[in-house]
């Protein structure tokens, strides 16, 4: 009797055992994804504020979705220090000609945390004005204004009028009509940054490029490879536009991606 007490008692204790391994394993695996979900959900911000041409917000985020990212608009860049945390890239598109009024609104605080970020593995996308707004100066008549500093190249206007047209531009090796309105080329300065030009324009001038910024990455680029066919209509030569977002969406993956910028 005691044997079978003690076998029994055994026995009793083993299943006892065995469940309570089980529940902790099914404890682990239903609590990871809770782990999971819990982290911050990395989004697109996207400056849609004074100064942001019409539509331009709106078709950078069309390529955002495209690469499958959440969407965050903000109209006051005075937000970024507590909006860039959970950023996976700051993006600045297409502006209206005067870009005084977003310049000031990056005060050095404003622009310390944008560049802390970048700094630290952050990613900035500028179109058009959004490149402007991250060389380090460009000059309106006889003014020199400086920008946010932050590729390691200055900016001037590519073409003297500002009648938006479809101009060709060669975009890693191949000619693409692309859509173009008072966008920037870029001079390169000396860094030690690492910059790769990713496109010319015609007569062989920086149309588009990506810069390291300490752990960070940035891509610029001055005609607009996000433009939408509405918007040829208002281009002087629209007939010859054809879609280049093909281009956008590879652009802004390269950017996202871990891989170094090439010299």
């Amino acid at each position: 009797m005691n044997f079978i007490s003690r076998t029994t008692a055994v026995f009793v204790l083993c299943v006892v055992i065995l469940l309570g391994m089980c529940f902790a394993l099914a404890g682990r695996s239903s609590s990871a994804p809770i782990q999971a979900n819990s982290e911050p959900v990395k989004y697109a911000l996207i400056y849609n504020g004074p100064v942001s041409a019409e539509d331009c917000p709106e078709a950078a985020a069309a390529i955002v979705a495209s690469v499958g990212l959440k969407v965050k608009f903000v109209s006051n860049v005075g937000e970024l220090p507590n909006l860039l945390k959970d950023t996976a890239v700051f993006i600045i598109g297409g502006t209206e000609d005067d870009l005084h009024p977003l310049l000031k609104a990056f005060t050095p605080k404003v622009t310390e945390a944008l560049k802390d970020y970048l700094r630290n593995g952050g990613r900035y996308w500028g179109l058009c004005g959004g490149g402007f707004m991250a060389s380090t100066v460009w000059n309106e008549g006889k003014t020199q204004v400086k920008g946010l500093g932050l590729i390691p190249a200055a900016t001037k206007v590519y073409r003297s009028d500002f009648t938006a047209r479809i101009i060709p531009v060669r975009w890693q090796g191949k000619t693409r009509p692309m859509f173009f309105k008072a966008g920037p080329s870029f001079q390169l300065v000396n860094s030690p940054e690492d910059v790769q030009v990713i496109a010319n324009y015609e007569d062989g001038s920086i149309a588009a490029l990506m810069s390291s910024y300490g752990k960070g990455k940035l891509a610029v680029c001055g005609p607009h490879p996000e433009a939408r066919p509405s918007w040829k209509d208002e281009a002087f030569d629209g007939h010859k536009w054809t879609s280049s977002t093909d281009l956008a969406i590879d652009f802004l993956e390269d950017l996202l991606s871990d891989r170094p910028v090439k010299r």
